[in-house]
């Protein structure tokens, strides 16, 4: 294929919108190989006022096929806890070496989870938790009752991602490697696009989502056909 073919094919593909299940295969497609495997993005632009507090729209899902990527937590309990968490798949214990190595800004996990009895603590250290999205909150699934702790565990080691829209109204989520099947990717985005739609608020009238694309780290973006999540968001406020 000549250079000028390349390019008209690649125009013909981000110019279309497709469907979740041919999507990936497209994206693929366009993009080049590379000496690392990339990350596939997920881009999600909605008709909201993030400035709106109910418009604010975050929340989170598990990923069926995960992310691609091992995420390293660290929990904060009671001691009781301890050795249940270490057995479902918890990376750190939080204690005062934890603590310290925070204070110094060292810190090599990737999720904090917490119990309300030890947010105290971590407030001291939000200064340097918060900046970097590590302060546990009720909204993202980190701040859990004790009797949810073992499951937010196992959820966040199996691939639970917290979403939320930016100052764009834009979410931006990873969603998966460039090897996965194009069958694991669309079920990870369907995921996405479900739990996004059931956020929408009675205020939004009219079109939730603007559009949506993906895209491999450093490859162009195709746009989805985002019909099926119209309708879903459409009656979720019904």
């Amino acid at each position: 294929m000549s250079t000028e073919e390349q390019i008209a094919n690649i125009m013909n593909m981000t110019n279309k919108e497709w469907k979740i299940e041919e999507i990936f295969g497209r994206a693929k497609e366009i993009s080049k190989e590379r000496k690392f495997t990339e990350s596939i993005e997920a881009i999600v632009k909605l008709n909201v006022d993030p400035t709106q507090g109910d418009q604010n729209i975050r929340g989170t899902c598990v990923l069926p096929a995960g992310t691609g990527e091992e995420i390293k937590v660290c929990v904060f309990a009671d001691k009781e806890f301890h050795d249940e968490v270490r057995a479902m798949g918890a990376d750190y214990i939080g204690d005062e070496t934890v603590l310290k190595e925070i204070g110094e800004g060292r810190i090599a996990f990737d999720k904090i989870l917490a119990t309300p009895e030890h947010m105290q603590t971590l407030k001291s250290l939000a200064r340097i938790l918060g900046p970097k999205g590590l302060m546990p909150n009720v909204k993202s699934g980190t701040l859990v009752k004790p009797d949810d702790l073992l499951d937010a565990v196992k959820l966040s080691k199996q691939g639970l991602m917290e979403f939320r829209v930016n100052d764009d109204a834009t979410i931006m989520c990873k969603i998966g490697k460039k090897d996965f099947t194009e069958k694991d990717l669309e079920s990870n985005l369907d995921a996405l696009l479900t739990a996004v739609a059931k956020k929408r608020p009675d205020s939004v009238k009219g079109r939730f989502f603007g559009k949506s694309m993906v895209k491999a780290s450093m490859g162009p973006t195709v746009k989805l056909d985002l019909q099926k999540y119209q309708l879903m968001a459409t009656a979720s406020t019904a």
